[in-house]
């Protein structure tokens, strides 16, 4: 498996009211690239790490997903499966979400469609932005099942 991105986002989260104080939370989402994992027609426009969403950090979420999806001829996104999602399907929603914004650029001058595997991880660090970097680096090592 290939890493196409990532990196770190800090995210501030707010305790409750009652206790007034605020904490960081570190996300970092990590793009495998499945299946094909090189010789691409298509390339990602953006190849920045996407934004952990900040429900999932809220709700202390962290996980994976698997997901098969198309780009069309004209580099649409289309047909988005989950095929997999730990702990539960808010990731999986979350990330056909994040796919859905994905624009295509071709690697070359014909353009056909393309049938793509990717897995995305979820990891929450509260030390630093490395700590969730490096949680993710070994989670994407692990089955995500």
């Amino acid at each position: 498996m290939k890493s196409s991105a990532w990196g770190a986002l800090a995210l501030l989260l707010l305790t409750p009211p009652c206790l007034a104080l605020t904490k960081h939370i570190y996300g970092d989402v990590q793009v495998t690239n499945i299946s094909p994992s090189s010789d691409f027609v298509w390339e990602r426009d953006n190849t920045q790490q996407p934004q952990y969403p900040i429900e999932l950090a809220r709700a202390r979420i962290a996980g994976c997903t698997v997901l098969s999806f198309d780009i069309s001829e004209t580099g649409d996104t289309e047909n988005i499966e989950v095929i997999n999602s730990v702990p539960n399907n808010a990731i999986g929603r979350y990330s056909r979400q994040i796919l859905k914004e994905w624009k295509w650029t071709p690697t070359s001058t014909a353009k056909t469609a393309e049938k793509r595997t990717v897995r995305l991880d979820f990891c929450l660090g509260e030390i630093s932005s490395a700590e969730s970097e490096k949680q993710c680096k070994q989670q994407a090592q692990l089955a995500c099942s």
